[in-house]
């Protein structure tokens, strides 16, 4: 598996639209909107007096018009005040309006949903209104063919980067290893013994597809301390059950590590697994 699977590739994503601002996060969806409706989307930028008639960009066929606003860190009261006045200025100056779509770089307040689905879609019942935010985007975005992932981040991904030796520990437990999964955008090909049985073999790659699952959700349930812990233990019980074939895990992350190519590559931290078996004589385990 390369560095930029598919899990790591949507977390470089999001991290790649967080740091969008203004303009650049306008562009960044015009890229999206021509991937997503090829000769259809048009562009739109605010030209004189009447500024961009509160539509940052649309399908003239699909009739979807498009409210783009980088809203990370903004206070609650301006966003709703932001996706009303975007949103009823679009019906006012366009015909047929059938979908609004408002794209954010943020993930949407419960207070900002519930005021768009209990006022707004009420009020405007005949226009779908979709709220697109981090990880919707984020999602989206992950699902398109790499060259075009690439142009609408404006990054270059690379499956191959070059990182420094790290030292690798030991894990016995699951809250041994959590940090590592918690704390990382990616992983490497895995590492394990070249004499493996094939039910050792399919032993190791689902604990590693475990691994990786638990590493892809880790930020969805860090709120919860009894989330984490039952994902710790769950993580305890498949490093047991390596132990009980004499396996043993070393991990680690490799930290600073260029997710992505070009002159400003995007780093990152990724998290390295090697398998090893236990050869000596009191069953602990050999890192060679």
């Amino acid at each position: 598996m390369a560095a930029v699977d598919q899990n790591s590739l949507r977390k470089l994503v999001e991290g790649q639209l967080l740091r969008l601002e203004g303009n650049a996060f306008q562009d960044c969806m015009d890229r999206l909107g021509l991937v997503l409706h090829p000769g259809d989307y048009q562009p739109v930028r605010a030209a004189g007096p009447k500024g961009d008639t509160k539509n940052d960009g649309y399908c003239p066929k699909a009739r979807v018009f498009f409210a783009a606003h980088a809203t990370r860190g903004e206070r609650i009261d301006k966003t709703k005040a932001k996706i009303r006045g975007d949103l009823e200025g679009c019906l006012q100056e366009h015909r047929d309006v059938r979908v609004w779509r408002f794209l954010t770089n943020d993930t949407v307040p419960g207070e900002v949903d519930q005021f768009i689905d209990n006022e707004l879609r009420s009020l405007y019942p005949s226009v779908t209104i979709e709220i697109w935010g981090l990880k919707t985007l984020a999602d989206e975005i992950s699902k398109l063919k790499k060259v075009q992932v690439d142009r609408i981040i404006d990054v270059i991904t690379v499956d191959e980067p070059e990182f420094e030796v790290v030292v690798l520990d030991h894990m016995k437990t699951g809250r041994d290893l959590w940090p590592v999964l918690s704390g990382c955008l990616g992983w490497l090909p895995h590492e394990e013994p070249d004499d493996c049985t094939d039910d050792e073999q399919d032993l190791i790659d689902s604990a590693i597809q475990s691994f990786q699952d638990w590493s892809d959700i880790s930020s969805d349930i860090e709120f919860s301390r009894s989330s984490v812990r039952d994902a710790q233990r769950s993580i305890t019980a498949i490093l047991e059950e390596l132990a009980e074939k004499k396996l043993a895990l070393f991990a680690a992350t490799a930290d600073n590590y260029p997710l992505t190519g070009g002159p400003s590559p995007f780093l990152g931290t990724v998290a390295i697994f090697r398998i090893t078996r236990v050869t000596s004589a009191d069953d602990a385990p050999s890192n060679r």
